[in-house]
C-alpha cells in the first residue's frame, strides 16, 4: 500500500526512512522540502509517478501537479517588495460638486513645488531657471560653439603632432644593447682513478722451485707462473721487460735440461704477480652554464632598459 502525504513528509525528516524513498535529496534539502507544504506535495506527486504501475496510488493532493522529472529541492517564495508611492506631476481637472460649483483640485506636492508663483510671468522676465538672464540672439550661441570647437580641435591636433614627433625621435635615437641576466658559469672538474686496460707485473722473492727437485718440474712451474702473469694481456713497459727476462730464463733452463737433472741451488727468480694498471684522470662535473642575455632597448636615455 502506497504511503500517504503525511507519511511521505515524515519519511523525509527521518534519515532511516528517507533512503527507501529513492529520492536524490541531501539532509538539508529533505528538511526544506518537508517544511514547505508546496514542495512536499510536488515531491510526493513525483515520488508516486516513480512507483510500479501494479500499485494503485491514492489520488494526489489537491493542486499537486504530476512530474516526469524531480521538482526542485525547495521552492523559495519570491521576496516581497514594498509598494512605492507614485506621483502624477500633471495637474488634474477641477472637481465639480453636485451643486455645479467647481472646487479646487488636489495638487501634487512635487508639482506644486515647481509651479509658478501667482502673478509670475516667465515670458516677461526671461529664463525662469536663471532669473535675470535674458534671451540672446539666435546666431550668437552657435558661433561661440563653433569657435570653441575649433580651439579644442587645434589643441588636440597640436598635442598629437608633438606626440608623433616625440615617438619618431625616440625610435630614431633608440640605443640597443645586450644585457647579461646571468653570467656564464665555467665547467669544473674532479679527479678519479681508473683502470687503463694494461697490467703491471711484479716478482716476489720466493722461488717456485725447491732444492733436489726434478729439473723439468722446476721448468714447468716457472712456465706456469709466467703464463698466469704475462700471457694474453697488454703489459706496461716495466712489466714487458720483466716478463721478457723471465721468459729468457725459462728458455735457458729448457736448453740445459737432461735425464736425471735436478735442482742443486735456487736462483734469484721468484713467483710473478699481475695487477691492473691504475691511472688518474680529470672528469667533468657537467656544470657548465652559458650566459643568459637579452637584447635591451633604451629610448630617450630614460625610457626602457637604460644602463
Amino acid at each position: 500500500m502506497t504511503m500517504s502525504l503525511e507519511e511521505f513528509r515524515e519519511s523525509l525528516t527521518r534519515p532511516d526512512l528517507r533512503g527507501s524513498l529513492g529520492l536524490q535529496l541531501t539532509e538539508v534539502e529533505a528538511q526544506q522540502v518537508a517544511a514547505d507544504p508546496g514542495s512536499t506535495q510536488s515531491w510526493y506527486a513525483y515520488w508516486l509517478s516513480t512507483q510500479p504501475a501494479a500499485q494503485t496510488p491514492p489520488p494526489p493532493a489537491q493542486d499537486a501537479p504530476a512530474y516526469d522529472a524531480p521538482p526542485p529541492a525547495f521552492d523559495a517564495p519570491p521576496p516581497a517588495y514594498e509598494a512605492q508611492p507614485t506621483f502624477d506631476a500633471r495637474p488634474t481637472a477641477p472637481l465639480v460638486d453636485p451643486y455645479g460649483a467647481p472646487t479646487a483640485a488636489p495638487v501634487d506636492p512635487a508639482y506644486a513645488a515647481t509651479a509658478a508663483y501667482p502673478g509670475y510671468d516667465g515670458a516677461a522676465t526671461g529664463n525662469a531657471a536663471h532669473p535675470g538672464y535674458g534671451p540672446v540672439a539666435d546666431g550668437e550661441p552657435a558661433k561661440k560653439r563653433r569657435v570653441g570647437l575649433w580651439v579644442a580641435l587645434s589643441i588636440i591636433g597640436a598635442l598629437l603632432l608633438i606626440a608623433a614627433i616625440v615617438v619618431v625621435v625616440a625610435f630614431t635615437t633608440a640605443r640597443h644593447w645586450t644585457k647579461v641576466d646571468s653570467p656564464e658559469k665555467p665547467e669544473t672538474f674532479h679527479s678519479e682513478e681508473y683502470e687503463t686496460g694494461r697490467y703491471d707485473v711484479t716478482m716476489d722473492d720466493v722461488n717456485p722451485c725447491t732444492v733436489n727437485q726434478d729439473w723439468t718440474d722446476c721448468t714447468n712451474q716457472m712456465s706456469a707462473t709466467y703464463t698466469a702473469a704475462c700471457a694474453d694481456v697488454e703489459l706496461t713497459e716495466t712489466a714487458t721487460l720483466l716478463c721478457t727476462e723471465y721468459k729468457s730464463a725459462i728458455d735457458e733452463m729448457k736448453a740445459q735440461d737432461g735425464d736425471g737433472y735436478y735442482v742443486a741451488t735456487l736462483g734469484s727468480y721468484g713467483n710473478l704477480h699481475r695487477s691492473a694498471e691504475i691511472d688518474t684522470r680529470q672528469v667533468s662535473n657537467d656544470d657548465y652554464e652559458p650566459a643568459v642575455t637579452h637584447e635591451a632597448v633604451c629610448y630617450l636615455g630614460f625610457i626602457g632598459e637604460c644602463e
